[in-house]
């Protein structure tokens, strides 16, 4: 049974005999709701990394979602937290108060205003019942309504759901409803209402940059929230006048900026050890003890489930590992298992720096692909898929095949190595932001992620002892 309709069978059985006539959740019995959130919450840590294990961190958002929850229509529901292990910006909610952020989304945000915006407008959907109204039940697996864009859509299981159609995002009425409702709850909890316009406007420069990032011209349909949300620049400039407006009657609020830094202070940035880390045109998994790389020319990042690159003239490649159910041998893997029902040419097994592999040319999905097993430790099989558009020939088949055989097991060169994570740092003398880049030797695409993560640009002028974050190495060892 495909992906898709599998997942679809599964939550509609699970709670059509509870639901209503129409299979709408506003209609369905308490213990049906309750039977579907159970399942949507298991989908929801399945898909995006599990739970990010930071006590502090964790008692410190819920406070915030507390804060929030005690007044107005808010306090009529009670609210869990969770926070998500995914390097992705994103957050969410199911219609019984679970309320869902990533730490991906915590490194972007900048002070805990912009947090309580990011909760208020993930509480107000549940609030005005915007996901009860919903009249798929599967939509309750995980709304990815997402301050963000939809970025999950771009992780290997929530893509094909996303484009499938079966996580469209909320109404534009129900989106510009929840911003409204979030400069309010914002406003009633003591915080300074124009951080809801603040994160959108972070959230569209976030979103551009991974669009960059991703090539996404190479889908065929926008995903998430680039489809389905009105626009993101629009949106920050009504909320921005709706909270003028309570200014106008209200003293300034507070922003919480110390707070909120002090909180972020270690956290994890970009995938977690077990996941591998990309580092420029060099992939590094040293949990699983292997490397590769990929020619300049090329983009290279790394989705956890799997590494993708993007090639000139479209050419693409996915890495990534499985678990032998059997004692082979690479060939029999990649003929008998693996692209068991495909048209192979030129199969031939080979040693890959003493390390037996075995590769074959097939057409798939509409590409000339190069498909690419080596057997590196006991019971696992790592593999490489490159395609090549077939009207581009054979123009790079030594940068396929330089990718192929820098495959190899770790070295002294990636003894350093180790995860990212947020580090606070306070300027001690004032400038533009550029000038703090280069004082900080930064440059290229580093440069543009610090401006990324402090929400600024380069002509933007920072104080003195002001608190910016920076992304930092840990030693692995």
């Amino acid at each position: 049974m495909p992906l898709v309709v599998a997942i679809t069978a599964q939550v509609l059985s699970a709670c059509s005999s509870d639901a209503g006539p129409s299979g709408n959740l506003g209609t369905a019995s308490p213990r049906a709701v309750e039977r579907v959130s159970i399942s949507a919450h298991e989908r929801i840590l399945r898909s995006h990394g599990g739970v990010y294990e930071d006590a502090a961190l964790t008692t410190y958002v819920s406070s915030v979602l507390e804060r929030l929850g005690g007044h107005g229509d808010l306090s009529t529901t009670t609210y869990d937290l969770t926070i998500l292990n995914s390097p992705l910006a994103n957050a969410m909610a199911l219609s019984d108060g679970r309320v869902y952020l990533t730490r991906g989304m915590l490194a972007y945000l900048n002070d805990e205003a912009e947090l309580a915006a990011v909760l208020a407008h993930e509480m107000a959907h549940v609030s005005a019942g915007h996901i009860a109204s919903r009249r798929d039940v599967a939509s309750d697996i995980a709304l990815l309504d997402n301050l963000v864009g939809g970025l999950v859509g771009w992780d290997d299981r929530a893509g094909i759901l996303s484009r499938s159609g079966l996580l469209a995002g909320y109404s534009r009425l129900q989106e510009s409803d929840a911003d409204r409702l979030a400069v309010t709850y914002l406003d009633e909890a003591g915080y300074d209402p124009l951080a809801v316009s603040d994160v959108l406007e972070v959230m569209n420069t976030y979103t551009k940059h991974r669009a960059r990032q991703m090539d996404v011209a190479l889908w065929t349909s926008p995903v998430g929230w680039l489809a389905n949300h009105p626009d993101t620049q629009d949106r920050a400039r009504r909320t921005a006048e709706w909270a003028q407006a309570l200014r106008l009657t209200a003293q300034l609020k507070e922003r919480g900026r110390v707070r909120y830094m002090a909180a972020i202070d270690g956290l994890l940035y970009g995938m977690p050890a077990e996941r591998g880390f990309v580092r420029g045109n060099r992939f590094v998994h040293l949990v699983e003890g292997v490397h590769f790389q990929v020619p300049d020319t090329f983009q290279l990042f790394n989705t956890g489930e799997g590494v993708w690159a993007l090639g000139p003239d479209k050419v693409i490649m996915k890495f990534d590992r499985r678990l032998l159910e059997r004692d082979t041998d690479p060939l029999s893997y990649l003929t008998n298992d693996w692209a068991v029902s495909l048209a192979l040419q030129n199969v031939r097994q080979f040693e890959l720096g003493g390390l037996p592999a075995a590769s074959a040319w097939m057409r798939f999905q509409g590409l000339n692909t190069l498909a690419t097993v080596v057997f590196a430790r006991p019971g696992r099989a790592y593999r490489f898929l490159i395609g090549v558009p077939p009207q581009v020939g054979d123009q790079h088949h030594d940068e396929i095949q330089d990718i192929v055989t820098s495959f190899g097991l770790v070295d002294e060169r990636d003894a350093n190595t180790g995860p990212l994570q947020i580090g606070i740092l306070e300027i001690s003398r004032s400038g533009q932001m550029s000038d703090v880049a280069r004082r900080l030797q930064l440059y290229g695409e580093s440069e543009v992620l610090f401006f990324l993560i402090n929400g600024k640009r380069g002509d933007d002028h920072v104080p003195a002892g002001a608190l910016l974050k920076h992304i930092e190495e840990e030693s692995w060892r």
